[in-house]
C-alpha cells in the first residue's frame, strides 16, 4: 500500500516534471517503498549500488520517492495531534554510454536542471499540500538534507532531499 504523501508526491507533483522531459531522455518515478516503477510496472531496486542498476539507468534517469516517518505530538486537549510526515526523495541518472545525462545538454539532459526541476515542483506545493489523507491536514512543507553527491564528469549522478508536511490530525 502506498503512503498517501508518496502518491502525492509522485502522482501529482513530479508527473509535470515527468512530462517535461525529452522523449528520447525520459524520466520515470519509483515508488522506493515497493519498488515499483511507475507507468511501466517494472522493478527497480533503488537501495542496490547504482553501478549494478547500469543497464536500467541506461533506459531512462529515476526519480524515486519512500516514506520515512511520522512523528505525532499532542496539540492541545481536544485529541488532536501535531503530525510531521517525512519523505525521502532520489533522483539518478547515468552519464556513460547510451546514459541520459549529458553536462553539456547535447545528448542527454543537464542533471542540476533535472535536480532544479524536481525540486521547483516540489517547493511548489508549499503550502497546505493536500495529499488526501484521510483525518489529516497538512500546513505546509519544508525541504530538508538536501545532498547533491552528483559530480559534473562522473559517470552516475544522484542526488536526495527530505520533504517534511507539517500538520494537524482533525479532531
Amino acid at each position: 500500500m502506498t503512503v498517501h504523501e508518496v502518491e502525492f508526491l509522485l502522482d501529482e507533483v513530479l508527473q509535470s516534471v515527468v512530462d517535461a522531459q525529452p522523449a528520447d531522455h525520459p524520466l520515470r518515478r519509483v515508488d522506493r517503498d515497493n519498488s515499483l516503477v511507475y507507468g511501466t510496472g517494472e522493478d527497480i531496486d533503488m537501495q542496490a549500488p547504482m553501478k549494478s542498476r547500469t543497464e536500467k539507468l541506461k533506459r531512462a534517469n529515476y526519480v524515486a520517492v519512500a516514506s520515512e516517518t511520522t512523528d505525532p505530538s499532542p496539540s492541545g486537549t481536544n485529541g488532536r495531534y501535531q503530525v510531521q510526515t517525512t519523505v525521502s526523495i532520489r533522483l539518478e541518472g547515468y552519464s556513460g554510454s547510451y546514459g541520459h545525462i549529458d553536462p553539456a545538454g547535447d545528448n542527454g539532459v543537464v542533471f542540476s536542471d533535472l535536480f532544479d526541476d524536481v525540486f521547483e515542483a516540489i517547493t511548489a506545493e508549499m503550502s497546505y499540500p493536500d495529499v488526501g489523507h484521510p483525518g489529516r491536514t497538512y500546513r505546509d512543507l519544508t525541504i530538508t538534507n538536501v545532498n547533491d553527491a552528483s559530480s559534473e564528469w562522473a559517470d552516475f549522478s544522484r542526488a536526495s532531499f527530505d520533504v517534511l508536511f507539517r500538520g494537524l490530525t482533525d479532531a
